[in-house]
């Protein structure tokens, strides 16, 4: 599948443009709350999933819109999960939440409803890693600094708490960047998490970066 933008009605054919010591990447869908029926394309409210996926789950995401995806029924992704509110809201606004925030590899079952900019599909849940786990499950991947490209040096910290610190920057809507970095029992940074976004929006990236 390949959905056009909205803004500029083209193709949205990219890919994911490795940075800062990450080298694994996740698409960023809204998942339906569990037991919901499915909602028109064009429904702008309807119930977003606030349970944390399990292996093995059957569930419904819906992929396109403002953001890249381009996987096909029987093709395994990896995918964001956050919890509702801060689905809607912003990790900023609920900090608590990354606590509940995973990446999840999918299996891709089915398309529910599409049309030329987006989809609702199902998937199957295959595997569940939860973000305060990413520092075990991840090799650590050594750099030379955790910032480096991208707006660097106009990015600051959104907040910090209980050992995460999350950043961004955006240049009035049109791209900028998010970085998440947790501090370990060691105080050993690790940046796990950026997304660079423009006008089609952008890929997560993934892993466990640390400074050299």
């Amino acid at each position: 599948m390949i959905f056009k933008c909205k803004c500029c009605k083209q193709e949205v054919d990219e890919k994911p443009r490795f940075t800062g010591g990450l080298t694994r990447y996740a698409y960023n869908p809204e998942w339906l709350k569990v037991g919901e029926p499915v909602p028109p394309l064009d429904e702008r409210f309807w119930l977003r999933s606030d349970i944390l996926p399990k292996a093995g789950e059957r569930r419904i995401i819906k992929v396109g819109y403002y953001t890249p995806f381009d996987r096909d029924v029987g093709d395994s992704f990896n995918a964001l999960y956050q919890p509702a509110y801060s689905a809607l809201n912003g990790w900023d606004l609920a900090p608590e939440e990354l606590e509940r925030s995973a990446i999840v590899k999918c299996f891709f079952e089915n398309i529910i409803s599409a049309d030329e900019y987006m989809a609702w599909i199902e998937i199957t849940v295959k595997r569940v890693i939860p973000l305060p786990e990413m520092c075990t499950r991840y090799p650590v991947c050594k750099v030379d600094r955790l910032y480096n490209g991208g707006f660097v040096e106009y990015t600051q910290p959104d907040f910090t708490w209980n050992g995460w610190e999350y950043s961004s920057f955006d240049a009035q809507g049109d791209c900028g960047d998010w970085r998440l970095i947790f501090t370990d029992g060691e105080n050993v940074r690790h940046l796990i998490m950026l997304c660079e976004w423009g006008w089609h929006g952008g890929f997560v990236l993934f892993g466990n970066a640390v400074a050299d």
